[in-house]
């Protein structure tokens, strides 16, 4: 059994509750699981107290011990990547990628800090008021914010982690770590090897638990000075709504337009599209949610489409030649099969039905195409974290940038066009946070910022860098003229 690591100690609860393998439904372990907020209140604690000497530790000592970590990941890879392939149903190879991100992560963030909080000088002798600005000197410093409280996704537990605590701890700040319940033993494993590394008591925690009861506690307990989550629009709303006195970095929900222009290259996109609506059975935030294709084009991309959606290899995880693994549990799939009926339902043609597949006795479901879709159906406006695609049909640009405006969501977009003009001009007046010309939705450089507009964000936008200002504050230090 896998316990939580309250300040760097085990911590058992009363109850547990059991991970299962998705691919097969075979147990993973057990994990100690609090319903109460006993642990966070501990953990705040601990933080709070290590914050006070951690905070003016020297940037060295923190970027060694990163850097450490880093080496210790390294070390575990493999075993790392195959109990987060367990735990999430995340295909072996992609689970290797995903560790593999995570130690640049901590890599870089012990470099990228260095730069990103370097504060500045002012010229004072600007102003005329002040008096005697001629003798003074203005410097601007960041210092830390203080405890952070870290609210992790089921789809990434390895690189989630990476990114809300590597910046934190090279800043000076704390971190205490709620992972989702569905896949929260990569993450107790990460911490444990952080503190093999030299990190003090009491700057890192994992809490296991009841998710209402920790975000509320997070949200409403004065001695937290920052919130980064990433998960469900519903969920963060709730949390900024509590959380309205903190600094905030949430990174919410996408349903991310995949454009094909009629003068794309077409084989490239449906390779690209495939992989970007398909990849770990649709459950990124930015997976290409919603296809808007050319009606001169229609035909051609959709036959590419299906021709590789079709062909995808959908199994168990831990299989090396799985390109495409189950989906996190049950109620995932009975949503992704209601939103199927509703977009048929409304029009839609079902041209590749893959939602019965013969992989195993997990949650498996295969890739669905669904053309001619309406703009208002489920497919079309929702985030659909399941392997399904819609395809709508436009005529003209400006009827491809208002079905991309459409839905609630504005993470990322992707266009396709061969024409730098119609490109530049859609990347404009598409409303998301960033916009991939010939290029994957799923695009991301985890050193810069990543986030969105509309009910995709909240706050500041996550990244090393960004994060690092965000969760950093501005101190403006004067040094006037000296007496004698």
């Amino acid at each position: 059994m896998k316990k939580m690591i309250i300040g760097g100690h085990e911590s058992e609860s009363d109850a547990q509750i059991l991970i299962v393998n998705p691919s097969d439904l075979q147990p993973v372990d057990s994990v100690s699981y609090t319903n109460s907020t006993k642990e966070i209140k501990e953990a705040v604690d601990m933080a709070s107290e290590a914050f006070t000497k951690y905070s003016i530790m020297p940037l060295a000592s923190k970027a060694e011990m990163l850097k450490k970590a880093a080496e210790l990941i390294q070390h575990d890879k493999e075993q790392l990547a195959v109990l987060l392939a367990k735990e999430s149903g995340k295909p072996i190879s992609d689970a290797r990628t995903e560790i593999s991100r995570a130690i640049s992560v901590f890599t870089n963030s012990a470099e990228e800090v260095k730069t990103a909080i370097e504060g500045k000088t002012y010229r004072p002798d600007a102003y005329s008021y002040p008096t005697d600005n001629d003798k003074r000197i203005v410097l601007e410093i960041r210092e830390p914010l203080g405890v952070i409280g870290a609210i992790l996704p089921f789809n990434f537990p390895a690189n989630s982690f990476a990114h809300k605590v590597a910046p934190n701890l090279a800043l000076g700040n704390t971190v205490i770590v709620k992972p989702s319940s569905q896949t929260p033993l990569t993450a107790i494993e990460l911490a444990k090897l952080m503190y093999r590394a030299g990190f003090p008591q009491g700057t890192i925690s994992v809490v296991v638990g009841n998710a209402e009861k920790i975000g509320t506690a997070m949200a409403t307990d004065k001695r937290i000075s920052g919130i980064t989550f990433t998960g469900s629009t519903k969920t963060g709303n709730a949390i900024a709504a509590l959380a309205y006195n903190k600094k905030l970095m949430l990174e919410l929900g996408g349903s991310d337009p995949f454009i094909v222009f009629e003068d794309a290259d077409l084989e490239r996109a449906a390779r690209v599209g495939v992989r970007a609506r398909f990849e770990y059975a649709g459950q990124n935030c930015n997976a290409a949610k919603r296809f808007i294709v050319h009606e001169r084009v229609y035909d051609e991309f959709t036959r590419r489409f299906i021709g590789l959606a079709g062909s995808l290899r959908v199994g168990n995880a831990l299989d090396e030649s799985t390109e495409m693994g189950p989906l996190i549990n049950n109620s995932a799939v009975q949503e992704a099969k209601s939103i199927v009926k509703d977009t048929v339902d409304k029009g839609g043609k079902l041209l590749l039905n893959r939602e019965t597949v013969n992989a195993g006795q997990g949650y498996f479901m295969g890739p669905v195409v669904i053309g001619d879709a309406d703009i208002k159906s489920r497919a079309m406006q929702e985030e659909t974290f399941a392997p399904v695609a819609p395809i709508f049909k436009f005529k003209i640009k400006e009827e491809a940038i208002e079905a991309a405006n459409s839905s609630q969501y504005g993470l990322q977009a992707a266009i396709f066009t061969n024409d730098i003009s119609t490109a530049l001009d859609a990347a404009k007046r598409i409303k998301v946070g960033a916009v991939l010309i010939n290029d994957s939705t799923r695009l991301r450089w985890d050193t810069l910022p990543f986030g969105g507009l509309k009910d995709s964000s909240i706050g500041e936008r996550e990244g090393i860098r960004s994060t690092a200002i965000a969760f950093s504050e501005a101190k403006l230090i004067s040094l006037g003229a000296w007496s004698h």
